[in-house]
């Protein structure tokens, strides 16, 4: 697991590199580790990013962690990254309990420390895949039978943990049914950890899309599979939406990006925002994966927005340079 003060040297070269040859400056993010928290299908699917853009220049990420509190299953997010990112896996320090996460510090546990981490929860509500024998009464569990979906809150032992450890960001996916208890809860925080929240809109709600698997980009302009809008919170306009679908690895790719193209500290937290399925076209572009960068093969193509500064102007200055090299800068 690379160490935080590895990353911070690594930033530091950078600057140095970037001055020293008169080349156009744009500051890289802050060195940070990634920390996701449990294993619904749009949490693996945004280990698997953020796994991915750990490994590209200028993203200063570190190995990202999911937290797998009970309930969760670290199996999901094995198969997920060896499925749909060409056998990828957590890796050594990839994964670690609530129960261990919340015990004393100790040199035992080194992931434990949450300090300048960014942390991700998904709190939307995904209604289960029925069983087919559900539809019998001797197909559910007594205790299941009359049981009204529950929604999700922010896991409060994690997120004290983070708190009390030095987090550099709270990152948070909402939906209609969860929004307000999110900023509740992160308002009581507000002078202390900045935070986001990326709501669905309205009643939309998000789906993982069959037999997605990366395409493996070797940048950082993204991969979408549909178009996807951004705007301010606004609570006049908020459900004035209609029940469209959203698919998973899309809103993974907009927090990612989010994370790691905006600002992480402001004046008023948590900040807002809402997406929903969107009308502007995706720009194609050829796939620079690994293979077409260093042979003739060709690997097809990716859509993207045509431009993240625009995408991600609700929440002010974007760095729209992200990934490239001094060098690959205009």
């Amino acid at each position: 697991m690379t160490s935080h003060s590895d990353m911070l040297f690594v930033t530091a070269f950078i600057a140095l590199f970037v001055s020293a040859h008169g080349l156009a400056s744009v500051t890289p993010p802050t060195a940070a580790r990634p920390v996701v928290v449990g294993t619904s299908e749009y949490s693996n699917v945004l280990f698997g990013k953020l796994q991915r853009a750990a490994a590209l220049w200028g993203t200063n990420l570190g190995e990202p962690m999911t937290i797998v509190s009970p309930g969760d299953k670290e199996q999901k997010l094995s198969k997920c990254l060896w499925n749909q990112f060409y056998m990828a896996n957590p890796g050594t320090y990839g994964t670690l309990t609530e129960k261990d996460l919340v015990k004393p510090l100790s040199s035992s546990i080194p992931q434990a420390d949450l300090k300048d981490s960014l942390l991700f929860f998904d709190v939307t509500t995904s209604a289960p895949e029925p069983s087919p024998l559900s539809f019998f009464p001797f197909g559910k569990k007594d205790d299941e039978k009359d049981d009204e979906p529950t929604v999700p809150t922010i896991n409060a032992n994690i997120l004290q943990s983070a708190v009390d450890r030095g987090c550099a960001h709270v990152y948070v996916l909402a939906n209609g049914e969860s929004l307000e208890s999110c900023r509740l809860t992160l308002e009581q925080y507000a002078n202390i950890i900045p935070s986001t929240i990326i709501a669905l809109e309205g009643d939309i709600t998000m789906k993982s899309t069959q037999g997605w698997v990366t395409s493996r980009p070797q940048n950082m302009e993204g991969e979408f599979l549909r178009p996807v809008s951004m705007r301010a919170y606004n609570p006049e306009n908020y459900f004035s939406g209609s029940n469209a679908v959203i698919p998973a690895e899309d809103v993974a790719e907009v927090m990612m990006h989010l994370a790691l193209r905006t600002g992480r500290s402001f004046v008023e937290y948590p900040r807002v925002v809402q997406i929903s399925p969107g009308d502007d076209p995706l720009v194609e572009r050829r796939n620079a994966d690994y293979f077409t960068l260093t042979t003739t093969q060709e690997a097809g193509t990716v859509q993207s927005v045509a431009s993240w500064e625009q995408f991600l102007s609700p929440l002010g200055e974007v760095n729209a340079e992200l990934g490239k090299r001094p060098d690959q800068i205009e």
